[in-house]
Formats: C-alpha cells, sequence, structure tokens
C-alpha cells in the first residue's frame, strides 16, 4: 500500500519558491529527525509520494525533518524492463 507522506510546512514553502522538475512536481532529497537521508524523491503538491528504489515510503510525517530540491533528474514514472536471461548473460560477461 502506497501513502503519502506530507512535508514540514517550512520545507514546503521553500519548494513552492523552486523550478519544477515537471508539472506539479519536484525532485528531492528528504532528511529524516534520525539522521537517515533519501534522495532521490518526488514531491507533489505538498507530499513525498515516492523514494527510488522503494516500493512503499519507509516513513512518516512525522519522522521527516527537512525536504530539498535537488539538481538530480530521474524519470521516476518509468518502469525497468525485463531484459531476457540470454542479453543479461552476455552483458555481464561483456564481448
Amino acid at each position: 500500500m502506497k501513502r503519502l507522506v506530507t512535508i514540514p510546512l517550512n520545507s514546503a514553502k521553500r519548494l513552492e519558491e523552486e523550478g519544477k522538475a515537471g508539472p506539479g512536481y519536484h525532485i528531492v532529497s528528504v532528511r529524516l529527525k534520525d539522521g537517515r537521508y533519501f534522495d532521490p524523491a518526488v514531491a507533489s503538491e505538498g507530499c513525498i509520494i515516492q523514494i527510488k528504489g522503494y516500493k512503499d515510503l519507509p516513513f512518516t510525517s512525522e519522522e521527516v525533518e527537512s525536504v530539498a530540491v535537488t539538481e538530480t533528474s530521474w524519470n521516476f514514472r518509468r518502469k525497468k524492463l525485463d531484459l531476457p536471461e540470454r542479453v543479461t548473460e552476455m552483458t555481464e560477461r561483456g564481448p
């Protein structure tokens, strides 16, 4: 189950002032109060909606210390392509 994590008000205000990475979203980094750091992430409409490498968001709103726009680009809507096994083996072995 995916859920949205709201962004702290001071971070949300800063995001409003920054240029967007795409229509209605920012690519951001997220710092938690316990020191953990997640980058890249996608924020939209005052919420964190996705973290690269995670199916579900691994923290709650209460754990977020800050959110900042990053220079990183990430096509978060693109699905990984499943390559045929033979192509994968050839790639790992090299030419």
